[in-house]
Order: structure tokens, then C-alpha cells, then sequence
């Protein structure tokens, strides 16, 4: 007889599996993306490949929380009220609304208010998961204070992580558009490669 924990420990897997799976992708592609020496045709399409597999991580970030709080239910770690399972999975929901909302409606308003929403859903969800993790870990929050409530905690800094490569990408497209229309330039390949690689320490914090 498959039971619930079965269920969710198998969704939980999935999750994670596409989630960093699909980023290696994600990072191999956009290296492909900024090497100067292949044809802008082969470097648009690296590009592309990127930002289309880009969405499976994305997605499964969105849904780790709820499934995640459905395992810790399942197993006894947590038992949470409908009401707060419901609260997850909106958030869960609205979240998966947003990236699909970018992608679907690319180039539209509507696009650019997902991807405003889901900035704001971002630092709205670090605040509220960095306070229950931190009260977790000292043994005042809802989860337990060992690996669990530190999970919680360091779930919390993924969403810092996720608005600075953001950020730190969002170069990328109008730059592709100047090389397509007025080819490479030392600068140009600059804007590429620094919003593909881990920043330069020496240049200090964006933020």
C-alpha cells in the first residue's frame, strides 16, 4: 500500500531533482551563450536553451514549500492547520502563476507584472521563512529546532540568492539585442560575461 510519506517523499525527490538538475543545464547553456568565438545565430540559441530550461527550476522552487510541508506533516514533524496548508499552497500557486506569466506573455505589461509580483513574492517569502526558521532554531517557531528548523532557515537564504542572479542577469537580454544589431564590441562581450559569471569580489556588493 503506497502511503502519503510515499507520495510526498517521491514529489519531494522530483522536485529537487528538476530543480537542480535542470539549473546545471541552465548553467551550461548560458556559458555556451557569452563565448565570443561561435556565431550570434549559435550564441542566441544557447541563450534560448537557457531560459527555457530555466523554467523547470523556477517551477519546482515554487512548489517546494507546500510539497515539503506535506512530507513534514506526513511523517509527524509538523502538524499544520488547513488553513495554513492553504496559505502554501496559495503561495505556492500564485508563485507558479508569475513564472508562467513571464514566460507565456514575454514582452508584454503583463509580463513585466509577473516578474515585478514575483520579486516582491520573493522578498516577502525570505522575510516570512527566515522568521520561522530563526524562531525554529531557538525553539520558539513551528518546526523543530534541529535540522529541520535550520532547513526552514537556510531555505530562506535561497530566496536572497534567487533576486541577485536575477538581478545580475537581467543585462543579458538587451545586450544579445545590441549584438544582434550592431555585433560584437569589447564592451558588449563585458555585460555578457560579467552577467554570466560569479561577480568579481573587487567590485563590491550590487545591493
Amino acid at each position: 500500500m503506497i502511503s502519503a510519506v510515499d507520495v510526498w517523499t517521491f514529489v519531494h525527490i522530483l522536485l529537487f531533482v528538476y530543480w537542480l538538475g535542470a539549473d546545471l543545464g541552465v548553467f551550461i547553456a548560458a556559458q555556451a551563450a557569452k563565448r565570443s568565438n561561435l556565431t550570434y545565430p549559435q550564441r542566441s540559441t544557447a541563450l534560448q536553451l537557457a531560459l527555457k530550461v530555466d523554467i523547470a527550476p523556477r517551477l519546482s522552487f515554487a512548489l517546494m514549500f507546500a510539497c515539503g510541508l506535506e512530507l513534514a506533516a506526513a511523517k509527524g514533524f509538523v502538524e499544520p492547520a488547513g488553513w495554513q496548508r492553504a496559505l502554501a499552497w496559495a503561495a505556492s500557486i500564485a508563485w507558479v502563476s508569475f513564472v508562467i506569466g513571464m514566460v507565456r506573455f514575454e514582452g508584454r505589461p503583463v509580463a513585466t507584472f509577473c516578474k515585478h509580483a514575483n520579486e516582491w513574492l520573493h522578498i516577502a517569502l525570505f522575510v516570512v521563512f527566515g522568521a520561522l526558521g530563526l524562531a525554529s532554531v531557538a525553539g520558539y517557531g513551528p518546526f523543530p529546532a534541529d535540522w529541520l528548523g535550520w532547513k526552514v532557515l537556510l531555505f530562506a537564504l535561497i530566496f536572497v540568492c534567487g533576486i541577485m542572479i536575477d538581478r545580475r542577469f537581467a543585462p543579458m537580454a538587451p545586450a544579445f539585442a545590441q549584438l544582434a544589431a550592431t555585433g560584437s564590441t569589447p564592451e558588449l562581450e563585458r555585460t555578457i560575461t560579467k552577467a554570466v559569471d560569479e561577480p568579481d569580489r573587487s567590485e563590491g556588493s550590487e545591493w
